[in-house]
């Protein structure tokens, strides 16, 4: 279980863990213990609203162990009332410094709000969150292997502006004990690059 920590301190934690993700060389997990310690609270280090995509796990994308992340996932890393809920929660009662909004490439909801066709229903309140930041991609005239990356990376960035814009969120972001970050994961690499 990891100390309170600010906004910077939480945000070099994850990049040192997603260096030693990428280059294989893992922390110990000491998950029995640290499992046993959690019974009676959590204290994780940061909120992450990443994709439901079986190859983005947050847990494992930053080398973190049980308890270190707050970690709600939804196709799209897309944000509703139940979303912005958990963040809520989190930031008010677990005193999390840091929410990454964590895009991905190839990212398969955003593939479908790209084609630009209707979907089932279960699917096209997904893609209608995610339709302005794949229309902000198309209409950026580049090639259209940069298409999908453009639209991955938009998704971001919308999700962390209605992020911002949310009042609850406000004092914390103001007195600076919150910050709203954006990140891609790279599936090849395993890297995360930052969206600051």
């Amino acid at each position: 279980m990891k100390q309170e920590m600010n906004p910077v301190q939480a945000i070099r934690l994850l990049e040192e863990g997603n260096q030693r993700f990428v280059t294989g060389h893992l922390a110990e997990k000491h998950v029995i213990r640290n499992r046993r310690q959690l019974i009676s609270e959590q204290k994780p280090v940061a909120v992450i609203i990443s994709c439901s995509d079986s190859r983005v796990a947050p847990e494992i994308v930053f080398d973190q162990s049980l308890g270190d992340l707050f970690v709600i996932r939804v196709a799209g890393n897309i944000v509703n009332d139940d979303v912005i809920g958990s963040v809520q929660y989190a930031v008010d009662h677990l005193h999390v410094p840091i929410v990454l909004v964590l895009g991905h490439e190839n990212c398969g909801a955003v593939i479908e709000a790209l084609q630009r066709r209707r979907h089932p229903a279960y699917l096209q309140s997904i893609v209608n969150k995610i339709e302005p930041a794949a229309e902000k991609a198309i209409s950026a005239g580049i090639s259209e292997k940069d298409i999908i990356d453009r639209a991955v990376i938009e998704n971001v960035k919308m999700v962390e502006d209605e992020l911002l814009e949310y009042p609850a969120l406000n004092e914390k972001l103001v007195n600076g004990g919150l910050k709203i970050v954006g990140g891609e994961y790279h599936m090849e690499s395993g890297k995360v690059t930052w969206l600051r």
